[in-house]
């Protein structure tokens, strides 16, 4: 049976060297997010997957065609899958654990493709789902670290989604 993975909420980096990394990969993937033309019906959402402090992919709500999520985008953008085994997965939002459209949900794809720890801005807001993906994340093994520094950032660019 796999171990639980581990939740933590992080509101200040302390001098933390880990945590203040993050914060800069997570910046990178706030502007990922932005980079995703506003619709009404979902989320903007920005990613990075990071192996050794080296960025290898970032990915955004819709980048790809295919009503594609931003973790998709990015896992989908490797050159190689077996580079996220053991990667660090920078995400905007709690990634998808259900997808309307039928397609895999993201945390599906971060737990096939060996991705060892999430970081992430803000848990999913309710507008379109109740999502499970933290809990999903966690029943598998996988950390997950939120950066609660960085929610308002992380929910600016759906500001007109979270309005209505």
């Amino acid at each position: 049976m796999t171990q639980r993975g581990t939740y933590t909420v992080v509101v200040d980096c302390d001098g933390n060297g880990e945590y203040e990394r993050a914060v800069e990969y997570m910046k990178l993937a706030i502007q990922q997010a932005w980079l995703a033309g506003t619709v009404t019906t979902a989320f903007n959402v920005g990613s990075v997957i990071v192996v050794d402090e080296v960025v290898q992919a970032t990915g955004y709500s819709r980048e790809i065609r295919g009503n594609t999520h931003a973790a998709e985008c990015a896992i989908k953008k490797l050159d190689d899958i077996q580079m996220a085994k053991g990667a660090v997965l920078y995400n905007t939002m709690e990634p998808c654990s259900f997808r309307l459209s039928g397609n895999k949900s993201c945390t599906e794809r971060i737990i096939e493709a060996g991705i060892a720890k999430v970081f992430i801005g803000v848990k999913e807001p309710d507008t379109f789902s109740n999502c499970q993906g933290v809990q999903i994340l966690l029943d598998h093994g996988i950390d997950v670290v939120c950066l609660k520094m960085l929610e308002e950032d992380c929910l600016e660019p759906n500001a007109e989604l979270l309005l209505s």
